[in-house]
């Protein structure tokens, strides 16, 4: 599924803490619902998880009005219990299409949930330990040692943080194994499927394949990003750079029909570069235009070579908040706009970081005259 998200439940609302929308929903960090337009409410109630794998064939789900309200068919929702009983809320993963959804997928999701719900609490235990700690050694304390502690607390925060992130990559890369032994056993089924009940299904099953290594691939590229080793690159000559990235801008709104495209590229006949990497850039770019920008307006893409340099501009007739600029291209940067479209996902970090690595910049300029442009800028080779 495209949407994973963790939410606190409390009274009234739920609350979005981290989000991760591959589905262009405009899903984000910090968003708030009504409690009783969530399944969640019915999760933290009962402490029982809500899923199935489409809203219109599942005959407890198929009246109710929230699945066409928040635009998704298949759903999961298993809840976040912390130690001591409490419960926090919800670990949930959905998508605008059907899905299949098998009892080991929901039991994963909530081993998932008890992990999420583990250091949600050692999180609280440490902010907790730290106001003792701290109340009682404020008063006496001098500025130097005041600084000190500053410092030593700033560098366990950056190896903690180091340390949480090295597990996210080594998690994803171990992912690859059993999703290629998932891929493997549907080929192996698919030689002897004859109906087309059977083929429908193992055509689910390679799609749900594709997208899960597409979010394997999305959690490295962060990680590398976070752990400093940069995005790998596969650099060499490319000809008809062009026409490869007009195809990529095509596939990227391909979802989005109504956001006009314009393309407009006069790029090198050969460009040395990772064509990958940079088509990656260009449908993160395009995909937070469709969803971000103004509706129903043209959105282009356009390309040249200026002083020996490669330039790639993404414009939209959006703005972009001023408060948002300085954050634009942090992972899971929260905004104080809380509206369903306020976010922008990892998507914009990941294209930064491709600018990195190719030895260039990805800048932004936003205003009400002028709309939004992303531009990248990368030395030729």
């Amino acid at each position: 599924m495209r949407v994973a998200l963790i939410g606190e439940v409390g009274e009234q609302q739920w609350r979005a803490v981290h989000a991760l929308d591959r589905a262009g929903l405009g899903i984000s960090a910090g968003l708030r619902l009504d409690l009783i337009n969530t399944f969640c409410r019915d999760v933290t109630a009962t402490g029982e998880a809500v899923w199935f794998g489409d809203c219109r064939q599942d005959q407890k789900r198929c009246d109710s009005p929230i699945p066409a309200l928040h635009g998704f068919r298949s759903y999961i929702s298993v809840p976040v219990v912390l130690a001591d009983g409490r419960v926090f809320g919800t670990l949930c993963t959905l998508d605008p299409e059907p899905r299949v959804i098998t009892d080991e997928i929901v039991h994963a999701m909530r081993a998932l949930g008890a992990v999420v719900a583990e250091q949600i609490g050692a999180a609280e235990a440490h902010d907790t330990d730290d106001q003792h700690d701290g109340d009682k050694r404020e008063a006496n304390a001098s500025p130097e040692s005041r600084l000190q502690a500053s410092e030593v607390l700033n560098s366990a925060l950056r190896q903690e943080g180091k340390e949480r992130e090295e597990f996210i990559a080594v998690l994803a890369h171990d992912l690859r194994n059993p999703l290629q032994a998932i891929r493997v056993t549907s080929d192996l089924l698919s030689l002897s499927a004859t109906s087309e009940a059977q083929q429908s299904l193992l055509r689910h099953l390679d799609d749900s394949a594709d997208r899960m290594a597409e979010l394997i691939e999305v959690t490295l590229d962060f990680a590398r990003g976070r752990l400093g080793s940069g995005i790998a690159l596969r650099v060499r000559p490319w000809r008809d750079l062009s026409a490869l990235l007009a195809n990529a801008a095509e596939q990227a709104l391909a979802p989005y029909p109504g956001c006009p495209l314009i393309v407009e590229l006069a790029l090198p006949e050969v460009v040395t570069c990772d064509a990958d990497r940079l088509s990656q850039l260009v449908s993160n770019l395009l995909i937070n235009a469709a969803i971000h920008g103004r509706k129903g307006r043209p959105i282009t893409l356009r390309g040249h070579a200026d002083d020996a340099a490669l330039v790639l501009e993404v414009h939209n007739e959006g703005v972009i908040a001023e408060a948002s600029m300085k954050t634009l291209f942090e992972p899971f940067h929260r905004t104080g706009d809380q509206r369903l479209d306020s976010g922008l996902g990892l998507g914009l970090y990941i294209a930064s970081q491709i600018a990195v690595s190719h030895g260039g910049a990805l800048t932004v300029q936003s205003g009400e005259a002028i709309g939004t442009t992303f531009t990248l800028r990368m030395p030729l080779r």
